[in-house]
C-alpha cells in the first residue's frame, strides 16, 4: 500500500513538473541545453579515455602483458630497442618472465593477382610470438620448423584484414604462396580476430634469432607469470642484463630493461593528454550544473508564493524537497539524453578529423562502461542541480515565502547571496578552463615554432624500394637511384631532389655506434656514441637544412673513394671541443670500434630532429648513400609549384620507368610533421572548445543573475 502511494506521489510530481516546463519553454530549453553541453562533452571524452586506457586489451590475461625496451643509464645514444641476446637470455632465465618475444620491421611490396603493387609493412617475429598473446589462430600458424628455416623466403602469417581483402577469405589459404616483389613465401596461417600487434600489421614472417647478435633493432614483448608484481619482475630482470653485460660489456654496460604495461606502450603520451582533457570536461560539467542551479534559484524566487501555498496546505519540507529534486532529475535526464546524442556526434567528428589514427582510437564505442558513466553523471547532475534550490526554499519559513516577491525583498536578499556565490564559482571555473586552454595553446604554439632542422614548404616525399631481381648488386641500385633523381631534377618546377635511408620523424631504423675520434684514446668507461645515417648528394639542399661549414656530398663521393662524413652541430659541440671539424678523422662501430671504418669529416649541418619534434637532436653523422647503397630510401622533392601535390602524376610516371611494380604514395612533408604532433593538436583543439563553452556558460550565468537582480528591483 505504501509503495503504491509513493509511486502515485512520484507520478504526480512528474506530471506537475512536465506541466511547469511546458509553461516555461525558454527556461526548460536553456537548462536542458546547458546540461546537454556539460554531459555530452564529459561523456564524449570519457568514451575516448575508456577506449584508449580503460578498455582491456583483447588478449587473455592482458594485465600480464608488457612492452619491453632497453635504455642506457650513462647518457649514450641508443635505439631503445632490444637485442636478440637480451631476448634469449630472458627466456633462458628461471624468473617470472613466462616468455619474451620480439618483432622487427621490414617494408615489402605485395603484388595482387591483377598485378597491382601494394606497399606493406611486414614484421619478423620470434618463436612463440602469437602464443604469448594467447588468442587462438583463425587458421594454421607457425610451427617450430618455420623458425629453423635457413634458406628461401620465410613463411608468413596474414592478418584477418589481409585474408579478407587480399585472399578473399579463402579457407584453404594455408600452404598457398603469397606474391611479393621480393619473393614468394608460403602462408602458414591466419592471425586471430582482433590481433593488432604491432598496430595495423598485416603480415608476420618467422624470423630466426642469432644467439650472438647484440644489435638493438627488435621491439620486445613479455608475458609475466600470473600474479607477478611488476616491481618483482624488474628486480629479477636486472641480474639477467648484468649477465649480458659481463659477456658483451661494450653493448650492455650500464644498460637496463625498460618494462611498461602493454597498453601504456601502445598509447604513449596520449594518456596524459586525455586525462587532462577529461579533467577539463569535469570542470565544464560542474560549470553547467552551477549555471542550471542559478536558473533554478532565480526561477525559485518567482515560485516562492507557490511554495508558501503548499506549506500552508500542509506540505512538509521533505515533500517540497522531493518535488524540486524531481524537477531537477527530469531536467538532468533530458539533458543527459541530449548530451549522449551530442557526445556521439562529437566522437564521429573527432574521429573524422584525424583522431582515429591515434592508437586504440580507431573504434570508440559507446559500450556499457560509457552508458554507466552517463547514468552516473545524470544522477549526480540532477542532485547537484536540485540541491541548492530545494534547500533554499524548503529551509525558509512561511512568512518569508509569502514576502519573497514582495517589496521588502528580505527573502530576495538571501536568494541574491546564493546567486552571487554561484556566480563567483562560475567565473572561477571559467577562468580555470580558459587558463588551461591557454596553457595548451601556448605549449602547442611553442611546439610549432621548434625548428626541426628542415623546411616543409613546397616539399613532398615518397618511398622507393628497389628489391627486385634486377637490383641484386649495389652498382645496379646506385645506377637506378641516380637515373631516377636525375630525371626528377629535370622536371619543370623542381628546385632540388635528394634521398635518404633514414628520413626524419618516420622512425626508420638507424644505427647507434660507438665512436672514437682519431688521435684520442678510446675511453671504455665512458665511450662516445653517435647515430649513423645515409643521404644522397643534394639531400640537405632539398630539405632546406643549413650547411654550417665545409661542403656537401658530391657525385665524386661514391663507392671506391675515400669515405667521408658530414656531422651535425650536436656532434661537433659535444665531441670536438671547439676545434675546426673539417678534416678530422674518426672511427665507429658496434659492439667494437671497426678499424676499417675511418672516415673524414667534410662538413657540418644544422641539427635535424630525427625521432620527434619534442626530442632534441643526438650526435649524428651522415654518409653518402653512393658509398653505401641502401635499396630502400625516401625521396624528398622541393618544388616551386603552388601546390606541391600537383606533381604526383609526374612522380608516379617517373617511378614506373625505374620500377613498374613499386607502389608510390606521395605525401606533403608538412603532413609528416603534423602527424608527429597530432596528439598535442587534439588536446589543444578540445581544450579550446571547452574553454569557449565555459566562457559562454559563464556569460549566460552572469546575465541570468543580473537579470534576476534587475527584476527584483523593478519595484524601486
Amino acid at each position: 500500500m505504501a509503495s503504491n502511494l509513493a509511486m502515485a506521489t512520484f507520478l504526480q510530481d512528474v506530471r506537475f513538473t512536465l506541466r511547469h516546463l511546458r509553461k516555461s519553454p525558454g527556461f526548460a530549453f536553456s537548462a536542458i541545453l546547458t546540461l546537454a553541453l556539460g554531459v555530452g562533452a564529459t561523456t564524449a571524452i570519457f568514451s575516448t579515455v575508456n577506449a584508449a586506457l580503460l578498455k582491456p586489451l583483447p588478449y587473455p590475461k592482458s594485465e600480464d602483458l608488457y612492452g619491453l625496451r632497453t635504455t642506457l643509464t650513462d647518457g649514450r645514444v641508443t635505439t631503445g630497442l632490444v637485442s636478440p641476446v637480451e631476448l634469449m637470455r630472458l627466456n633462458e632465465a628461471k624468473i617470472s618472465v613466462e616468455r619474451a618475444v620480439g618483432t622487427i620491421q621490414q617494408d615489402l611490396t605485395f603484388v595482387r593477382d591483377d598485378g597491382q603493387p601494394i606497399k606493406t609493412t611486414v614484421f619478423g617475429v620470434t618463436d612463440g610470438f602469437f602464443e604469448t598473446f594467447g588468442l587462438p589462430m583463425t587458421l594454421g600458424g607457425f610451427t617450430a620448423d618455420h623458425f629453423k628455416q635457413t634458406s628461401g623466403f620465410p613463411a608468413i602469417v596474414i592478418s584477418r584484414r589481409a585474408w579478407r581483402d587480399l585472399f578473399g577469405s579463402d579457407p584453404a589459404v594455408v600452404g598457398k604462396p603469397a606474391h611479393f616483389a621480393e619473393g614468394t613465401p608460403i602462408v602458414a596461417g591466419v592471425a586471430p580476430e582482433g590481433f593488432d600487434v604491432p598496430h595495423n600489421a598485416d603480415f608476420w614472417f618467422a624470423a630466426r634469432l642469432n644467439p650472438t647478435d647484440i644489435g638493438h633493432s627488435w621491439e620486445g614483448y613479455i608475458r609475466l607469470k600470473p600474479g607477478t608484481p611488476l616491481a618483482r619482475a624488474r628486480n629479477e630482470m636486472a641480474p639477467v642484463m648484468d649477465g649480458v653485460a659481463r659477456d658483451y660489456p661494450a653493448s650492455a654496460k650500464n644498460r637496463i630493461y625498460v618494462v611498461k604495461p602493454l597498453v601504456d606502450q601502445i598509447v604513449g603520451d596520449l594518456s596524459n593528454i586525455l586525462l587532462v582533457v577529461l579533467s577539463a570536461t569535469g570542470l565544464l560539467l560542474v560549470l553547467a550544473c552551477v549555471n542550471v542551479t542559478n536558473l533554478l534559484l532565480a526561477r525559485g524566487a518567482a515560485r516562492a508564493r507557490e511554495m508558501a501555498v503548499r506549506v500552508a496546505l500542509g506540505a512538509g519540507r521533505a515533500r517540497i524537497v522531493r518535488q524540486l529534486l524531481t524537477e531537477s532529475v527530469i531536467l538532468a535526464t533530458v539533458g543527459a539524453a541530449s548530451g549522449l546524442a551530442l557526445a556521439y556526434a562529437g566522437i564521429r567528428v573527432m574521429l573524422s578529423a584525424g583522431a582515429g589514427k591515434l592508437p586504440r582510437l580507431d573504434a570508440v564505442a559507446f559500450d556499457s562502461n560509457v552508458l554507466i558513466f552517463a547514468l552516473a553523471v545524470m544522477a549526480v547532475s540532477g542532485i547537484i542541480v536540485g540541491f541548492a534550490p530545494a534547500l533554499r526554499l524548503a529551509g525558509t519559513d512561511l512568512k518569508t515565502l509569502m514576502n519573497e516577491s514582495g517589496r521588502s525583498a528580505s527573502g530576495g536578499r538571501a536568494t541574491a547571496r546564493w546567486l552571487s556565490a554561484l556566480m563567483v564559482a562560475e567565473v572561477a571555473l571559467s577562468v580555470m578552463l580558459v587558463a588551461g586552454a591557454g596553457w595548451l595553446v601556448r605549449s602547442f604554439a611553442n611546439l610549432r615554432t621548434v625548428d626541426p632542422g628542415f623546411k616543409t614548404e613546397g616539399r613532398v616525399v615518397f618511398d622507393v624500394a628497389l628489391t627486385g631481381p634486377k637490383y641484386r648488386t649495389s652498382e645496379a641500385i646506385d645506377a637506378a637511384f641516380q637515373e631516377l633523381l636525375g630525371r626528377l631534377r629535370q622536371q619543370s618546377g623542381v628546385v632540388a631532389v635528394g634521398d635518404t635511408a633514414n628520413f626524419p620523424l618516420r622512425l626508420t631504423p638507424e644505427s647507434s655506434l660507438l665512436l672514437q675520434i682519431k688521435g684520442e684514446a678510446f675511453d671504455t668507461a665512458n665511450p662516445k656514441g653517435t647515430r649513423q645515417r645515409f643521404v644522397s648528394p643534394g639531400f640537405f639542399d632539398a630539405m632546406g637544412t643549413k650547411l654550417l661549414a665545409g661542403r656537401d656530398f658530391s657525385d665524386a663521393d661514391r663507392q671506391g673513394t675515400t669515405p667521408v662524413a658530414i656531422i651535425n652541430k650536436t656532434f661537433a659541440q659535444r665531441y670536438l671541443n671547439g676545434r675546426d671539424p673539417i678534416g678530422i678523422h674518426f672511427l665507429a662501430g658496434y659492439p667494437d670500434i671497426n678499424p676499417q671504418s675511418e672516415v673524414e669529416i667534410i662538413g657540418v649541418v644544422e641539427d635535424i630532429r630525427q625521432k620527434a619534434i619534442t626530442d632534441p637532436a643526438e650526435p649524428s653523422y651522415y654518409q653518402s648513400d653512393r658509398q653505401i647503397t641502401p635499396p630502400r630510401r625516401t625521396v624528398v622533392l622541393h618544388t616551386a609549384a603552388a601546390d606541391p601535390m600537383s606533381l604526383q602524376s609526374m612522380i608516379r610516371a617517373e617511378m614506373r620507368k625505374t620500377e613498374p611494380l613499386a607502389p608510390v604514395d606521395v605525401l606533403p612533408l608538412s603532413s609528416i610533421v603534423g602527424d608527429t604532433i597530432q596528439r598535442q593538436a587534439l588536446g589543444m583543439r578540445l581544450m579550446l572548445i571547452f574553454g569557449g563553452a565555459a566562457l559562454i556558460l559563464a556569460a549566460v550565468g552572469i546575465y541570468g543573475v543580473i537579470a534576476y537582480a534587475a527584476t527584483e528591483r523593478r519595484g524601486e
